[in-house]
C-alpha cells in the first residue's frame, strides 16, 4: 500500500534522489554560460544588487539567486552561478515530482518515469539552464503536490499547514502558481473539513500561508530612495507595494501590459498555444497524460484514494511547465 511500505518508501527516496543527481548533471553540462535573452538581464542585475524586479517583484527568487551569485566557485562568472540556481531548482523539481508520484502510485519506477519525462521535456529543460524564475516555480509547484499527497495520506492539521506554507511560498515567486495552489487548497479543505473547518485550524492555516508570503517584505525593505539602480516601482509605500505586488500596471489578471484591444485575440492565442504544444513537449506527453487522466478517474470511481483510510493517495497532479510570464 502506498505510503505504508518502508522498503518501497526507501527505494522511492533513493531513486528520486538519483534522478535529481542525474538531472542536475545534465543541466550543468548544458548550462548557459552567460546571460540569455528575455528578462534574464534584468533579473541578473536585481539578483546581484538586491534590487526589485518587474511586477510582482519575485522576491523569493531574487534573494535565493543573490545567494547563488556569491558562491565561492572559482573560474565562474556571476551569470553562470545564477544560471546554476535554475539547474538546482529544476533538478530538485524532478526529484520531488518523482517522490510524489512514486508514493501515490506505490511504484517508485513510475515516479522516476514521471519525474524524468518532466525534467527532460524541451521547455522545462530550456528554462532550467538559464537565469529565469520558472525552474523555481516548477520546484514549488512540485512541493505543493507532494504536500497535498502527504495530507491525503494522513489528514492532520500539521500537514495541512505545511501545504498552506508551500502555497504561500510559491505565490511569493510567481503568481501563476495560483492555478495549482487554489484547487489544491480547496480540495484539502473539503476533504479534511471535519478537522480543518474550525477556528483554531483555520487560524493556523492562515498563519502558515502568510508565513509563506513573507518574502514580499523584501520589497518593502529594499524599496524607496535607497533602492538599487534599475529597480522597478516604489515599493516602500502601501500604495506602491500593492501596485507592484498586484501587477496593477500590467493588469492583475493579464500576463503583459499590452493594449486592451489585443484581448480580442484570445481565441487566436489559444489556438497558437495548442499548436505549440507539439514543439514544447515530447511526443509521448499527450498519450501519457491521457492515460494518467483516465486512470485517475477510474481510481476515483472505484473509491481508491484517501491514503489515511487505508487506500492509496487520493489526489493526482498533472505535469506541466507552469512557466507563463507574470
Amino acid at each position: 500500500t502506498p505510503w505504508t511500505s518502508a522498503n518501497t518508501m526507501d527505494l522511492n527516496l533513493l531513486l528520486s534522489t538519483a534522478l535529481s543527481a542525474v538531472t542536475l548533471a545534465a543541466y550543468v553540462h548544458t548550462l548557459c554560460p552567460g546571460t540569455p535573452g528575455g528578462d534574464a538581464g534584468e533579473l541578473l542585475q536585481v539578483a546581484l544588487e538586491l534590487g526589485i524586479a518587474h511586477p510582482p517583484g519575485y522576491p523569493l527568487w531574487t534573494m535565493m539567486a543573490h545567494g547563488f551569485s556569491r558562491l565561492p566557485l572559482r573560474n565562474t562568472t556571476a551569470a553562470w552561478r545564477v544560471n546554476l540556481s535554475s539547474a538546482v531548482y529544476g533538478a530538485l523539481a524532478a526529484g520531488t515530482l518523482s517522490l510524489g508520484v512514486g508514493s501515490w502510485s506505490g511504484s517508485p519506477w513510475a515516479g522516476v518515469a514521471a519525474g524524468g519525462a518532466f525534467a527532460f521535456s524541451p521547455l522545462v529543460w530550456e528554462y532550467s539552464v538559464q537565469c529565469e524564475v520558472f525552474a523555481l516555480n516548477n520546484l514549488l509547484c512540485a512541493a505543493m503536490l507532494l504536500a497535498l499527497l502527504r495530507f491525503d495520506a494522513r489528514r492532520t492539521v500539521g500537514r495541512a499547514g505545511a501545504g498552506a506554507f508551500a502555497v504561500g511560498l510559491a505565490l511569493s515567486n510567481q503568481h501563476t502558481a495560483v492555478f495549482f495552489g487554489a484547487p489544491f487548497a480547496l480540495w484539502a479543505l473539503l476533504a479534511g473539513r471535519n478537522a480543518l473547518l474550525r477556528p483554531a485550524p483555520l487560524l493556523l492555516l492562515a498563519a502558515a500561508g502568510l508565513a509563506g508570503l513573507s518574502p514580499y517584505l523584501y520589497l518593502v525593505a529594499r524599496g524607496g530612495e535607497s533602492a538599487a539602480w534599475g529597480s522597478w516601482g516604489e515599493t516602500s509605500t502601501v500604495r506602491g507595494f500593492l501596485t507592484h505586488v498586484l501587477r496593477l500596471e500590467y493588469g492583475t489578471f493579464r500576463l503583459a501590459n499590452t493594449p486592451a484591444a489585443t484581448d480580442a485575440e484570445f481565441g487566436l492565442r489559444l489556438r497558437r498555444f495548442s499548436e505549440s504544444l507539439s514543439e514544447e513537449l515530447p511526443p509521448y506527453a499527450a498519450p501519457i497524460a491521457l492515460l494518467g487522466l483516465f486512470s485517475s478517474f477510474g481510481w476515483l470511481g472505484t473509491g481508491r484514494g484517501g491514503g489515511g483510510r487505508g487506500g492509496g493517495g487520493g489526489g493526482g497532479g498533472g505535469g506541466g511547465q507552469g512557466s507563463s510570464r507574470g
